[in-house]
């Protein structure tokens, strides 16, 4: 399974991220959109692996209170096959200890992680290759900025089904039941909300 541990985001948020790729499409933007359902802010990617119970174990170590999530203007990735347009997230201090606590559980139980610095941001496009007329100050104005409270982290999975990319939440039959075992969410510390099957840290 290619796996990744992420913050789910609301409807309310996809919705606002999809209005804003299509206002690039309009004005002559090209490239892979994001579709709307995979919208999601990564905080640790594993790819390829069958250690989901490894993976589980790693974010029960978590020790964090619920934070903030904030957006913070929009921006691109410069790469030769095109760019990578994106959506900044506040680098807020809950959200860097939550993925510094989770990277560290992650590599310390043998799992190969990237080693350049974490830049959170949401992706809209890839391969994305812009008008020589566009002005590039205008991207940031194309999102209102959002906010939330995280309160969990997901683990979720990546695959192709019927030629489509889809991002999706690993369901609680993914894993064994356990005394500590929930599959697909992570409530941090004070979290009021608690689904069934989740643990809070």
């Amino acid at each position: 399974m290619r796996l990744f541990v992420a913050a789910a985001l609301p409807e309310s948020w996809k919705d606002a991220l999809d209005r804003a790729a299509r206002a690039l499409a309009d004005q002559g933007v090209r490239g892979n959109f994001t579709r709307r359902e995979n919208y999601h802010l990564t905080l640790v990617f594993l790819g390829e692996t069958d250690r989901l119970d490894d993976v589980i174990a790693a974010m029960d170590t978590v020790d964090a209170p619920p934070f903030p999530l904030r957006t913070c203007g929009v921006g691109r990735f410069r790469r030769s096959s095109g760019d990578i347009l994106w959506v900044g997230v506040q680098a807020a201090p809950g959200l860097t200890e939550a993925q510094w606590q989770l990277s560290h559980a992650l590599a310390g139980a043998g799992f190969p992680l990237e080693e350049r610095a974490y830049r959170p941001h949401l992706t809209l496009a890839r391969r994305a290759i812009l008008p020589r007329s566009m002005d590039e100050g205008r991207l940031s104005g194309l999102l209102t900025p959002l906010e939330l409270t995280l309160d969990r982290l997901t683990l979720m999975c990546s695959e192709r089904r019927s030629g489509l990319l889809r991002f999706f939440a690993l369901p609680a039959a993914a894993a064994p039941a356990g005394p500590r075992r929930r599959v697909g969410a992570a409530l941090f510390r004070g979290s009021t909300n608690r689904p069934s099957g989740v643990t809070i840290f």
